[in-house]
């Protein structure tokens, strides 16, 4: 392996790692959504953090509700069933980091969506959201090894 290719995926490993620490510590103050993102369980199909271009995307499960969907043009990599329900989205945006934090908070914003306890920061943002009987979770971050990429992950349940 290249050193290039090498230091690509700690680059990747250290995002991947990133991400997880800003959806687990974004969810404090709501227990139950910091639980359902560190709860391990159920199936998953594998979520490689790629770029865009490179992805292969996965099919959402037919119960994933239609109001919950992805901005067009972002790229589903995993879904992981989670107990009691719930389901967690990885995929990777095809645009830059402040196009993709519009566009995931207008679409969790409508569709009978209500956001709440989020943050923005320069290279990564969170925000819970209810409505349409769920509950749910969404964070984005930066994806630094892919030039204006964002990776996405999406929790929801009941």
């Amino acid at each position: 392996m290249s050193p290039g290719a090498r230091r690509g995926r700690a680059v990747s490993a250290a995002a991947l790692g990133a991400l997880a620490a800003v959806m687990l510590l974004g969810a404090c103050g709501t227990d139950e959504m910091e639980s359902a993102m560190a709860a391990p369980g159920g199936t998953a199909t594998q979520a490689a953090l790629v770029c865009a271009k490179d992805a292969k995307p996965v099919d959402l499960p037919t119960s994933f509700p239609a109001q919950a969907s992805l901005p067009a043009g972002y790229v589903v990599t995993g879904v992981e069933s989670r107990s009691a329900g719930r389901t967690v989205v990885t995929a990777v945006s095809p645009k830059p980091f402040k196009q993709t934090l519009a566009e995931m908070q207008g679409a969790y914003s409508t569709r009978g969506w209500t956001p709440s306890e989020g943050e923005v920061e320069e290279r990564d943002a969170e925000s819970n959201f209810d409505g349409n009987g769920l509950r749910g979770r969404w964070a984005i971050r930066e994806l630094p090894d892919c030039t204006d990429n964002t990776t996405v992950s999406v929790l929801l349940g009941s």
